[in-house]
């Protein structure tokens, strides 16, 4: 499984300096997020060519683009277009969010609508699209992705155990029973731990190296017996001082999980 990280903390480093900051880490490549505030943005998709050949004279891999597409658009069109110019795997798009007051069956139309055109703009230009498991959509877990991917069985499906965490908590095996390892297109790594606060209970993220809710020590050996090999992306979304500091812990944590994973397969 090849360790990558998600560049959302590095905000608006430039493509050569994060590639250096990355390869320092010691990691095998980049889930690149394109976001207003980052170093490619929507309006300037051709950076992620240029990201790209960054990275791999850097000696690391671009293996994902992470958008916010949710439907085809001339934006859309560039965005896909840059992607599949640099010969990015994976697109993760963006999210079908589910509203406080929305109506599921409306809200699911609306979702499959708009996602039936991005898919065939991606497919369009040879690219492999993936929707993330994100708290606060209509994708929370793998039966409710399953339930809006009906009829495109091409998009992947971007694992994040850590997200499911802010909806509660659900057995990973049954999740991966439902999906099939070969529809996971990437696994997102973080933690979380719930707290007591003025508002109540409140799940917020915390370092990986922290622990937290997620059992990653059960989850990675059961991903390897399955046989994923996929990336793995590492998230920081939590408060820092040093993001060096934290994110060379978290992947030294991370490295050390995948290790003793291995070593427990091995040994079934």
């Amino acid at each position: 499984m090849r360790l990558i990280v998600l560049t959302k903390p590095f905000g608006s480093t430039g493509v050569g300096r994060l590639a250096d900051r990355l390869a320092s880490l010691g990691v095998d490549g980049a889930d690149l997020l394109v976001r207003a505030g980052q170093a490619v943005t929507p309006d300037a998709p051709e950076g992620i060519g240029a990201a790209a050949r960054t990275l791999v004279r850097a000696g690391l891999g671009l293996d994902i683009v992470t958008t916010d597409l949710t439907t085809a658009g001339p934006q859309a069109e560039r965005i896909i277009g840059s992607c599949a110019e640099a010969g990015v795997p994976l697109v993760r798009i963006g999210f079908y969010r589910y509203p406080e007051h929305g109506d599921y069956a409306t809200c699911l139309d609306e979702a499959r609508r708009q996602l039936d055109s991005l898919v065939h703009l991606a497919a369009a230009h040879g690219v492999r699209p993936a929707l993330q498991l994100h708290h606060g959509t209509l994708h929370i877990s793998a039966a409710h992705a399953l339930r809006l991917l009906e009829g495109h069985g091409d998009v992947l499906v971007y694992a994040d155990p850590g997200n499911q965490a802010k909806e509660g908590s659900e057995d990973w095996r049954l999740g991966l029973d439902m999906l099939g390892i070969e529809r996971i297109g990437c696994v997102g790594v973080k933690n979380a731990v719930w707290r007591r606060g003025t508002r109540g209970w409140e799940c917020d993220w915390q370092p990986l190296a922290d622990g937290g809710v997620v059992n990653w020590p059960k989850i990675l050996p059961e991903l390897l017996r399955r046989g994923y090999r996929g990336p793995l992306s590492l998230h920081v979304h939590y408060p820092f001082e040093s993001l060096e500091h934290v994110l060379q812990r978290d992947v030294d944590h991370l490295r050390g999980l995948v290790a003793d994973a291995r070593r427990e397969n091995e040994t079934r």
